[in-house]
């Protein structure tokens, strides 16, 4: 299995914590930044390869990696057109593979329970919660008979559920969204997410199970408030 994990973005919302450092850097425990708690948890499963695309402070962060984590194997890809496209063109620059694929935004922060649940999952699967309140600007996912048809910012529908961006794709599901995802960008649709690929797949070409985390942590840290409500929460108790 490979892992994709994204960090294309300049995080801007997180203010003076992105000046030195793209967002995967920040400093979210006194031990940890979010790149290096999720990867505590990533290295226990068997993982190939991990691929990281790059954008903002990317040499940074390539450093950064390979000081901490020289006994892994990473692919670094850079999207040199970060700063005017969305990540749907970071995951084009990505070469064809033909494997089982972990894929998750490099600003997210999750329980150990949460990845264990999704990577275990023998079907393609993404993470939603149905014990939190709908947010008002993040994912959404319609949820029908516990398959995914339709994940948004803008879907507020009765069956909606909280969505974060940490999916398991079997590797005949990722490859039709990869596919997908590069003739959006050879149509010049390179400023959307990923998603809107994935929503026309779905439920057609590809079943995405929804894996319901109730109430485990799982959520990405986009803005300063976001980082202050983890710390308050969590902080340093699972260090």
């Amino acid at each position: 299995m490979k892992a994709i994990i994204l960090n294309s973005g300049v995080g801007s919302r997180l203010k003076e914590y992105t000046a030195n450092n793209p967002k995967s850097m920040v400093q979210i425990t006194n031990k940890d930044t979010i790149f290096s708690k999720a990867m505590k948890l990533l290295r226990k499963y068997d993982i190939d390869e991990f691929i990281i695309t790059t954008g903002y402070l990317n040499e940074v962060l390539e450093e950064y990696i390979m000081e901490n984590f020289s006994d892994l194997n990473f692919t670094f890809v850079h999207n040199p057109e970060y700063s005017s496209t969305n990540y749907i063109k970071s995951i084009d620059y990505i070469n064809d593979f033909d494997e089982d694929t972990l894929l998750l935004h490099g600003d997210l922060v999750f329980d150990e329970e949460v990845l264990e649940m999704i990577v275990s999952s023998s079907v393609s699967s993404v993470v939603v919660d149905s014990s939190v309140n709908i947010p008002e600007k993040d994912f959404k996912a319609k949820v029908v008979e516990n398959a995914v048809e339709k994940i948004s910012v803008k879907y507020f529908g009765e069956d909606a559920l909280s969505c974060q961006p940490l999916y398991k794709l079997t590797a005949h599901d990722w490859k039709i969204w990869k596919n997908k995802i590069h003739d959006y960008c050879q149509e010049g649709n390179t400023n959307v997410y990923a998603e809107e690929a994935l929503n026309e797949l779905l439920t057609d070409r590809i079943r995405l199970n929804a894996m319901d985390v109730k109430g485990y942590y799982c959520s990405e840290i986009d803005t300063v408030e976001d980082l202050n409500n983890y710390k308050e929460l969590i902080g340093d108790a699972n260090d």
